[in-house]
Order: structure tokens, then sequence, then C-alpha cells
């Protein structure tokens, strides 16, 4: 298996792989790392070549890095290089049987509702709640302690901060960053920066 990322974020997903497999078979890779082994005893690969080969016995990759961009870019190259992306899901999730998230991940202590929809590489961080019928968008990371309440819609490439609460039925748009511990009360246009509570657009890539 690979991990695209070896920084902090990567930090939390060993740990997640170790409460699922032991001690797991992981490759990383950075094309700019800052050390060849992570934590001491894992290969960190900077080399296309290499992770092209690697893919050849094991196709399966998971993004190790926060950004919603950076997620989008890392899955575009790993794809072409033959890998397949999987989602991760910590063993303290809560998971209905009633959503979809197959290819999201989950990290410990989170609470996913029943018929919630999580788009390919999302990320729901430590402890966020996302309740019923929520969608959330393709590369959009909800972080740690966000509580998405029922219903709401998240574009793709969004970033819901830490402890931010979106109240039910709200829609936040696409490449929208909600500040951290905001409450959105009403719908977020594209590309808007969101701060506050109630939560109040600051800025606006679209006005720009």
């Amino acid at each position: 298996m690979l991990i695209a990322g070896a920084g902090g974020h990567a930090l939390e997903l060993i740990d997640v792989l170790d409460s699922i497999f032991g001690s797991p078979q992981v490759l990383f890779f950075d094309q700019r790392p800052f050390q060849r082994l992570f934590l001491g005893k894992y290969h960190v690969s900077d080399s296309l070549e290499e992770i092209q080969h690697h893919f050849i016995s094991d196709s399966r990759y998971i993004l190790g890095v926060g950004s919603p961009n950076s997620r989008k870019i890392l899955s575009g190259m790993l794809g072409k290089l033959g890998g397949g992306l999987i989602g991760l899901k910590a063993p303290s999730a809560k998971l209905s049987n009633y959503s979809y998230f197959e290819k999201a991940d989950v990290l410990a202590n989170c609470w996913i509702g029943s018929q919630v929809q999580l788009g390919e590489g999302v990320l729901v961080n430590t402890g966020a709640q996302v309740h019923h019928e929520t969608i959330v968008g393709d590369f959009s990371v909800i972080n740690p302690g966000a509580i998405l309440l029922g219903a709401c819609e998240i574009g793709e490439l969004s970033s819901i901060g830490a402890h931010a609460t979106i109240l039910p039925g709200v829609k936040v748009g696409n490449l929208v960053t909600i500040g951290a511990g905001a409450v959105i009360i009403r719908d977020v246009p594209d590309g808007a920066t969101v701060v506050g509570v109630p939560g109040k657009v600051v800025s606006c890539i679209s006005n720009q």
C-alpha cells in the first residue's frame, strides 16, 4: 500500500493503519521529502518510476495530505501511474450502513449518518460529524470536530474548518473555505471564504 504524502497528516494515517493491520507494509511517496525514512522505518520515495513499479504488485494508495487541492493533484498523478484510490476507515468511527463513502477517509471518532454521500478523495478528520443525507463533493476536507447537520451540501474542493458547524439544509459551494469555529446559517457561493458566528463572507474568488 502507498501513502501519498509524508508530513503531519500521514502521521495520523499510519496510526489508523496500525490499528487495522498491526504492522502494515507501507511505502510513502513525497516529491519533496525531508526524510528518506518515515518514523524511522518506512521508505519515502520521490521517484515516479519507483511508484509505478510498486503499483504492479499493489495498486492501492491513500491520500496523506490535508489540502483539498493537493489531494486532487496527487490523486490525478497516481491514477495515471496505475494506482487505485482507496478509502481509510478508522475502527473507532461510527459509520451508517446506509451511506456511501467508498473512496473517502474517515478518521478516529467520527460519526457518519444515514444516507450520507462522501465523494472521491474526501477527508473527514478526527471527531467530525456528518449527519443524515449530507452530500460532500470530491476532495473536500472536513476538519477535526466540524459538524455537518442534516441534509446540508458541500461542494468540491472545499475546506470546513475545525469545529465549524453547517446548519441543516445549507448549501456550501465549490472551492469554499469555512473558518475554524464558524457557524454557517445560509448558503455559501463558490469560491467564498467565510468566518465568524454567524458566518460572514470575507472574500470571494469569483469577485476578484
